[in-house]
């Protein structure tokens, strides 16, 4: 027998209800009934045994516009559908009032046989949707039903559930036969409403919400519109960014925005029962196009019914059963089956977008520790640790994510591949491939660009990073992360004014972070603007993270300009504040910096002392790794020799480690111990990575061409060792405020020397000691440097 499908009919008692006509019959004869009474009557029809709110009801029957006292004219309008029905308030028959909440239609419903439309299982309509084998959200038992349903029955209850599926099954049919054009591209966006929860737990608030996102963002065709840009939108709108958006509000969001349709989501229950019922609304007219409703007996399973109901909706909005298939991960499976930890983690989410990675990272704590197999919740905290500069628990919580990736959807995976590769192995061109891959089967997901990029940014591919960050751009214009790396591309590209107007443009956005802070003072400094810089500085305390990250930032360019004493006092100040939140490892590793400062101008027992603080709090692979290149700097090449051995045997071959900083470390070793040729040999490997960023310092510094003009200087050729510092003078934009800048002059004055181009020499050197005017008159290099200089004279 073929499946059978409802048609426009619903009978209850002697009663008959044409929903399409308008029309209420008792025993054929046709009972008056004004507009509104009946279309209440419709709104319970089509959710039998469910709650209305009457909040909904006021959206459905009365505009913003319309000048009546609601609650008058809803009572009025009850009462006089009650008087058609012959039913009572105090012992209904049909209409029950749940005080102060809305109304509830409990009367067992029915379809005449005769609207039915059979099928032959050959021909299944194109409402059908793949559901997959074992589920059993049909199967619906009742233990505790309420107690005015418990007068009819048990089996008055079941038909009652039984025909509340049946009737939104017709509607869905009328809808989509209503509607046979309208599909939803990859080029369109959906606004994402906030459940409507009357169940009395708010757990469901939130978790559904974000587990139906998970749900439709598995899909090539379906975006949904940011809650970064829907709180812009509500702002607009004159209502709290913070506001729940469900009903008329959400639409009037997604007509802001020109998006195609809002998906709206409720979840009531009967008894231990729980009905969650999808729709999808169009924008433009405010019209359904397709409803969907499951009923599972337990709450355990709600999780798993959102995600079969998440498929058949995708599957009425125009998704092909091939891409259905292929992009759906199980809903329970790809996030977590506890609902606690699902709301929890959603509430992480947000406080992550709003507040940044401090405020967001207990909440995604507890989401891991309520499921410790929740995939996603451990990707999240392995961004915020890397975020943090917290490099061993990113790796630590990255691992556990890649253990599970299996778990996760399609999109998830290679976020989660993709930081194995970046964080884990080191590996950066497999996460390039990971996530060019991901952009193919998502050419519309701002995610897959943003991730694309950062990856081409840490390889110093900031051409082909710059387009990936515009394209992100134009797909999501509300996140700052893409405005700070875009500037931040621009300006290693030396295109300074396209990176302060992007900034502009986060701006204008209402756009604040620690991220974008850091770019303006770097664009400060490169247009020389100290009165700018010190304006920045001054901003910090009032954007989470921003603090001790500009300190840092004020310390190398104090360092830049030769004020030592300064830059070491403000890198313990931020030392302090990062270990005061918590942050022992990205304490120890800014302690690092600032012993690698001292020891580049030749001030050892510094650099010793910080050292020392820093392997106290942390030995972190960055801390290690700036470590082994500060000792060798030291000439304590014993140290040297047995850290960059501890770093080879942590990092296979073909990491960044291996063929960035470990040649970098061992040119060093070999340039104290005067085999300047083997060190240029040694350098040879990072050649390709010159440009790129390294993990271990804030910006890209170019240190192996630093050090490969130091092995040229050492090896005589101050030909070849103009070259190499010159690519620093030439990358002002790369090697910003950190001090190799400033002693790249010097480098340049010293290879001009050494090749016997006198005037040159001496132009260089009045450049390094023009920008060393003020510096603390102690410094082993600036020494060195006025007793070079005055002997050219």
């Amino acid at each position: 027998m073929g499946r059978q499908e409802v048609g426009r009919i619903i009978c209850f008692g002697s009663f008959e209800v044409d929903l399409a006509e308008g029309r209420l019959t008792k025993a054929g004869i046709r009972i008056r009934l004004q507009e509104q009474p009946f279309q209440i009557l419709a709104l319970l029809l089509v959710r039998p045994g469910q709650l209305v709110t009457r909040e909904e009801i006021r959206q459905k029957l009365w505009s913003d516009e319309t000048f009546v006292e609601f609650d008058d004219a809803l009572n009025t309008a009850v009462r006089k559908l009650r008087a058609a029905l012959g039913d009572s308030a105090d012992n209904p028959r049909f209409l029950e009032t749940v005080p102060r909440r809305g109304y509830r239609f409990v009367a067992p419903v029915s379809v005449p046989a005769e609207t039915q439309i059979n099928q032959s299982p050959a021909q299944p309509t194109s409402a059908e949707a793949p559901v997959p084998s074992g589920s059993d959200v049909a199967q619906v038992e009742v233990h505790q039903p309420p107690l005015a349903l418990r007068k009819t029955g048990w089996r008055r209850l079941t038909l009652s559930i039984a025909a509340a599926l049946l009737v939104a099954a017709a509607t869905g049919i009328y809808w989509r036969l209503r509607h046979p054009a309208f599909q939803v591209t990859s080029k369109d966006t959906i606004v994402l409403a906030d459940f409507v929860n009357t169940t009395g737990e708010a757990v469901l608030d939130d978790a559904l919400r974000q587990g139906l996102e998970v749900g439709l963002e598995q899909s090539p065709l379906v975006r949904v519109l940011s809650d970064r840009k829907a709180a812009v939108i509500l702002k607009q709108m004159g209502r709290s960014p913070d506001e729940r958006m469900a009903g008329r509000t959400a639409i009037e969001v997604c007509q802001r925005t020109g998006a195609k349709l809002t998906v709206q989501g409720s979840i009531a229950s009967l008894g231990t029962t729980y009905l969650i019922g999808l729709a999808a609304i169009r924008c433009d007219n405010g019209e359904p196009i397709a409803n969907e409703q499951v009923a599972v007996k337990r709450k355990e399973d709600v999780v798993n019914a959102l995600g079969q109901a998440t498929a058949h909706l995708r599957d009425r909005l125009g998704e092909s059963l091939p891409s259905i298939q292929k992009y759906n991960a199980p809903l329970e499976q790809a996030t977590t089956p506890s609902l606690e930890a699902l709301n929890t983690y959603g509430m992480a989410l947000s406080t992550w977008d709003r507040k940044g990675n401090q405020d967001s990272l207990p909440l995604f704590k507890r989401a891991v520790e309520l499921d410790p197999n929740f995939a996603m919740a451990h990707s999240a905290l392995a961004t915020i640790y890397h975020n943090l500069g917290e490099s061993e628990l990113a790796r630590e919580y990255t691992t556990k994510a890649y253990d599970l990736r299996d778990r996760v959807t399609e999109t998830e995976r290679a976020s989660i591949e993709g930081r194995y590769y970046s964080y884990v192995t080191g590996e950066l061109e497999k996460a390039v491939q990971v996530y060019a891959l991901l952009i193919q089967n998502y050419p519309d997901s701002p995610n897959a660009y943003n991730h694309l990029g950062d990856a081409e940014q840490h390889l110093g591919h900031y051409e082909s990073s710059a387009e990936r960050f515009r394209v992100a751009q134009r797909l999501d214009p509300t996140r700052a992360h893409t405005y700070a790396a875009l500037a931040a591309d621009l300006l290693a590209l030396n295109r300074v004014d396209e990176a302060a107007t992007v900034l502009t443009d986060a701006g204008k956005r209402g756009l604040r972070t620690d991220s974008l802070l850091r770019v303006s003072y770097w664009i400060a400094f490169l247009r020389n603007d100290n009165a700018e810089m010190r304006r920045i500085l001054l901003l910090s305390p009032d954007i989470p993270g921003a603090q001790s990250i500009l300190l840092l930032e004020q310390a190398d360019t104090e360092a830049d300009y030769g004020h030592l004493e300064q830059a070491d006092d403000l890198s313990r100040v931020a030392a302090k504040l990062i270990e005061h939140d918590g942050n022992k490892e990205a304490a120890a590793d800014c302690l690092a910096q600032a012993a690698l400062r001292e020891a580049e101008v030749g001030n050892s027992k510094r650099a010793q002392a910080f050292l020392s603080q820093s392997q106290k709090l942390s030995d972190g692979p960055e801390t290690l790794t700036l470590a082994a290149l500060v000792v060798a700097r030291l000439g304590d090449l014993k140290h040297a020799e047995a850290l960059s051995a501890e770093l080879d045997k942590q990092w296979p071959a073909g990491t960044f480690i291996q063929r960035y900083w470990l040649p970098i470390i061992r040119a060093e070793i070999d340039i104290q111990q005067g085999r300047s040729s083997k060190a240029i040999d040694d350098l040879a490997v990072a050649t390709p990575l010159e440009l790129a960023g390294p993990s271990a310092l804030p910006v890209a510094t170019i240190y192996p061409a630093y050090v490969r003009g130091q092995a040229y200087l050492a090896a005589g050729d101050g030909k070849r060792a103009s070259a190499e510092f010159q690519k620093l003078t030439d990358h002002a934009g790369l090697v910003l405020n950190f001090p190799l800048g400033a002693l790249a002059h010097l480098g340049l004055a010293r290879a001009y020397n050494r090749s016997g181009d006198l005037e040159k020499a001496r132009q260089a050197y009045q450049d390094f000691l023009t920008l060393w005017k003020e510096a603390d008159p102690h410094i082993p290099i600036l020494k060195e440097a006025k007793a070079e200089y005055a002997k050219l004279q």
